[in-house]
């Protein structure tokens, strides 16, 4: 049988498969990473297999293979690891190899990481966990809390005399405010209302409340007091008729 010749395609078309899921990453840790070691670099989340480790300021390969159960002792053993939940990685950055740990820690580098399967110890005193793993996702952690920011809305309405500050219900520690709009419900020529934080501190410039039935916007939010204290957040009415205010608050956030 004769051979028929296999000819180069108009586009040069080929592929490679990369079934072993194994890219190369930079380690910029401040410090070595050892083969076996859990890491999240380069927007990836996996075990180094380099046998000699991966230098710092040095690159090397890591498997993201989301298609097997994992099994580590790399844990916070303080926590409590509960088949069904997710798992979430927290990177030690220079200081010491980063940890699986039972629910996001809210801070520094970290990523979900996949689904518990089964744990080894008792909550509160692991010793491993294990766990299928995600697909992996190619963003930084910041990157995929801002599309799944959920932000909520809260409206107050001032009925009485507010030029004692009224404490906010439906508020709390870490809540984010994002922006603020009022609604008057009454003619004041002069009035005006500001969203305090629970010290009396302003988080908002003055949002006019002076013509019934218009809308007015707050112009400014500090960002430097717009995450809220323990104490919460108030509703301060100000200005030479401060007493007679009344309006609708709306009051948008993101939930700590």
């Amino acid at each position: 049988m004769a051979f028929t010749p296999v000819l180069e395609n108009l586009y040069s078309f080929t592929n490679k498969k990369l079934s072993d899921n194994t890219p190369v990453v930079t380690n910029n840790l401040g410090r070595a990473v050892v083969k076996g070691e859990i890491v999240y670099l380069g927007g990836f989340f996996g075990e180094v297999i380099e046998q000699d480790g991966i230098a710092n300021a040095a690159t090397g390969k890591i498997n993201i293979d989301f298609q097997r159960i994992i099994s580590s002792k790399q844990i916070e053993v303080t926590d409590t690891f509960t088949a069904g939940n997710e798992l979430w990685f927290v990177s030690g950055g220079s200081g010491a190899a980063g940890k699986l740990v039972d629910a996001d820690p809210g801070t520094g580098t970290r990523v979900a990481v996949g689904i518990i399967t089964g744990e080894q110890g008792t909550g509160g005193a692991q010793t491993a966990v294990e766990f299928r793993p995600y697909v992996q996702k190619q963003a930084a952690v910041s990157a995929v809390a801002a599309l799944q920011a959920e932000p909520k809305t809260l409206v107050v309405k001032i009925t009485a005399d507010a030029s004692t500050a009224l404490p906010v219900a439906g508020l709390s520690e870490g809540d984010e405010i994002i922006g603020m709009s009022v609604i008057c419900t009454a003619a004041n020529a002069n009035g005006t209302l500001v969203l305090e934080d629970g010290a009396g501190d302003d988080i908002t410039d003055g949002v006019i409340c002076a013509v019934d039935k218009v809308v007015t916007y707050a112009g400014t939010i500090d960002d430097a007091k717009s995450t809220l204290p323990a104490t919460g957040a108030a509703i301060i009415s100000v200005g030479g008729t401060a007493a007679a205010t009344r309006g609708i608050v709306v009051i948008s956030y993101i939930p700590a």
